[in-house]
């Protein structure tokens, strides 16, 4: 098994999203989520550092664990792939609703290179909308 850390794990949690690549792992700090695919794993590790670079911006924070709150790092993944997601959605005339989970990120960003023919064609700028809007679900 490779053992590359999943750079989606936040959405992967509550099992809202989830990735046929993700697997779950015992590291020291807790239970975690491993990707299995080394190229799959370089590939959204490209993507979130640009979803941060746009999205951090968003939000006046920094890439600070420190200063900035978990919840901004949250409503970027969660708000980046929808929006990614939707993007995609749009291209196919049949999908009329708006996305609000994604079923397998690592096909979803798949269809997104393909789409865009590379992860740095992918309009990042697009998806701050998104990122902003999305609403993290209160715990109950």
């Amino acid at each position: 098994m490779i053992d590359c850390k999943c750079s989606f794990s936040i959405t992967l949690i509550k099992e809202d999203f989830s990735c046929e690549q993700a697997q779950p792992v015992a590291r020291r700090a807790g239970p975690d989520t491993a990707c299995a695919s080394k190229s799959g794993s370089q590939r959204c590790q490209q993507v979130y550092a640009e979803l941060k670079a746009v999205g951090l911006s968003a939000f006046d924070a920094e890439d600070d664990l420190l200063k900035t709150p978990a919840s901004v790092f949250s409503k970027i993944q969660f708000g980046g792939l929808l929006g990614i997601a939707n993007m995609l959605a749009t291209d196919d005339d049949s999908v009329q609703s708006k996305i609000v989970s994604v079923d397998n990120i690592f096909q979803l960003l798949e269809r997104a290179v393909v789409r865009y023919e590379s992860v740095n064609n992918i309009p990042y700028t697009e998806l701050v909308d998104a990122m902003t809007k999305f609403k993290i679900k209160r715990k109950r």
